[in-house]
């Protein structure tokens, strides 16, 4: 996670030197587009979700807060700029201004009906098979589930049903940005235990 903060700062300062140098077009090649700027929200979110599941220091919901946290900020206004261009585009959770909410509650409670609604596979539970399924979807402009994929897969048994599950998801209640509703991107984590 050090490494993501390092690098965001070292793109921030390399910005700002630019700037300072009155070198209008060296700021403008060393600023990144919009789209650069939330994808590359998407990409850190990922690396520090995986950096500090492996360090055991919080679950992956509590990365993707923390990381939102620190990163809101500075990509509010690339956000703004993106939803200006294209106001069909999906945003980061952690950066939109009101959260999509499940039932009329939050995360918790969606991954509560996850938990309610899984089936774990006979042949996983035959192979042994267990783990954590990271998921990427977006809740649309009007509340569906849409888009679900893996970003981090166990096995094509554990990867499936974490898939159909979440993708028979209940509407959402869409999140919105200035009070227009807005596409939101989400990273779930569906967790197979065996007892």
């Amino acid at each position: 996670m050090r490494k993501i903060y390092v690098l965001m700062a070292a793109c921030a300062l390399l910005m700002v030197s630019c700037k300072n140098t009155g070198s209008k077009k060296a700021a403008q090649q060393a600023e990144p587009t919009a789209e650069q700027m939330v994808a590359a929200a998407n990409e850190n979110l990922n690396n520090t979700i995986e950096a500090i599941e492996a360090a055991e220091e919080m679950d992956a919901r509590e990365a993707i807060e923390k990381l939102g946290a620190a990163q809101a900020e500075t990509l509010l206004e690339s956000v703004e700029e993106t939803l200006k261009k294209n106001p069909d585009a999906a945003i980061p959770f952690t950066l939109v201004e009101s959260k999509p909410t499940f039932e009329g509650g939050d995360a918790n409670d969606f991954s509560n009906w996850v938990n309610q609604n899984i089936k774990y596979p006979q042949e996983a539970i035959d192979q042994n098979i267990s783990g954590k399924v990271i998921l990427q979807f977006t809740v649309n402009k009007e509340g569906e589930v849409k888009d679900v994929k893996v970003l981090r897969g166990v096995n094509e048994l554990l990867d499936n049903e974490a898939v159909r599950v979440v993708s028979a998801s209940p509407k959402w209640e869409a999140g919105s940005q200035n009070g227009v509703p807005v596409a939101v991107n989400y990273t779930f984590p569906v967790v197979f235990r065996l007892n």
